[in-house]
């Protein structure tokens, strides 16, 4: 009965780590891999380019402990401690982002767009793979190997994976724009001076918004609000491509006011620290203050003006 109960717990760990690594890179990778990145690891302060590697390397592992459960070998001294130690790692980084971060709702990631979950519930369905996991350990000596192979089939195997991992989505940092020097014009600038030429030319603001996101709403009607202030007459806003439709996008600046000119960019595309809401001042097509996310960085009227005055003087 025991050794029935220990298979099918090591097909359901199976299932569970695969099911996790491949939400990550489902539907498509760039951009799944690429929302992992950017909502889940550079938040807790991994930087960017780090982050673009740590992701594959994370994927990799889990579709390796994933089939280190059907493996019959390595498994006492690999893949319960591997399984444990992501386990460990996840679930500390839930807590995290649970009790300092306050992040109750949303959907956390963990199975990307898969299987939406928030980062409570999340934790919770971790703590329960650890206590599930414990089992494995209080019954190790009923758990058979066969012969070894060499051990170099372990890295080897996983060097295998990070590399499919690698081709399906290789967008990592090394493909990242250069920091910007003076007098150059920043990224961002860049990506739309020949759709947007007046960008490059004295103070403008330019937005990178979601047609469907509240916050991108309130933000927009503040800057309309704002407009007799700064004196600007004409915003430039970036869509997230994925969710918008002329319609929408009619819709978004009809109802919010904000007088602007418009495109739309796929979200694996958008540069780094433009999370929507994201409101950027750019002074002769430099970016000098950017607002974005719904964290720290966050857009707020008041220190959006302060900042603004600022750059005016």
């Amino acid at each position: 009965m025991r050794s029935k109960v220990i298979i099918a717990l090591r097909i359901l760990f199976f299932i569970f780590f695969f099911v996790s690594g491949l939400s990550k890179i489902y539907p498509n990778p760039d951009v799944a891999i690429h929302l992992f990145e950017k909502e889940q690891l550079q938040p807790v302060g991994i930087p960017f380019c780090l982050s673009t590697w740590f992701s594959r390397a994370l994927i990799g592992l889990e579709f390796l402990v994933a089939f280190g459960f059907l493996l019959p070998f390595y498994f006492k001294k690999l893949t319960l401690p591997l399984s444990f130690l992501l386990l460990l790692f996840f679930s500390l980084f839930l807590g995290f982002e649970v009790f300092y971060l306050g992040k109750w709702t949303g959907n956390c990631g963990c199975f990307g767009q898969l299987i939406p979950m928030t980062p409570p519930e999340s934790l919770v369905k971790n703590v329960v793979a650890l206590l599930l996991l414990g089992f494995f350990y209080r019954n190790k000596a009923n758990i058979s190997e066969r012969k070894k192979p060499s051990f170099w089939f372990i890295p080897v195997f996983y060097l295998m994976i990070f590399s499919g991992i690698y081709l399906l989505s290789p967008k990592t940092c090394i493909y990242a724009k250069p920091a910007v020097e003076n007098g150059m014009l920043s990224p961002e600038v860049k990506l739309f001076e020949s759709k947007f030429p007046k960008l490059k030319d004295g103070i403008q603001i330019l937005c990178f918004f979601s047609p469907a996101c509240p916050h991108c709403k309130d933000a927009a009607k503040d800057l309309n609000a704002l407009s007799q202030k700064t004196k600007i007459d004409k915003h430039y806003i970036i869509f997230l491509e994925d969710e918008a439709t002329p319609e929408n996008m009619r819709d978004f600046v009809s109802k919010s006011g904000i007088k602007a000119k418009y495109t739309t960019l796929p979200f694996m595309e958008f540069p780094t620290d433009t999370d929507p809401p994201a409101v950027l001042i750019l002074k002769n097509g430099q970016v000098i203050k950017r607002f974005f996310g719904k964290e720290k960085d966050a857009f707020k009227k008041t220190l959006f003006l302060k900042e603004f005055e600022k750059i005016e003087e």
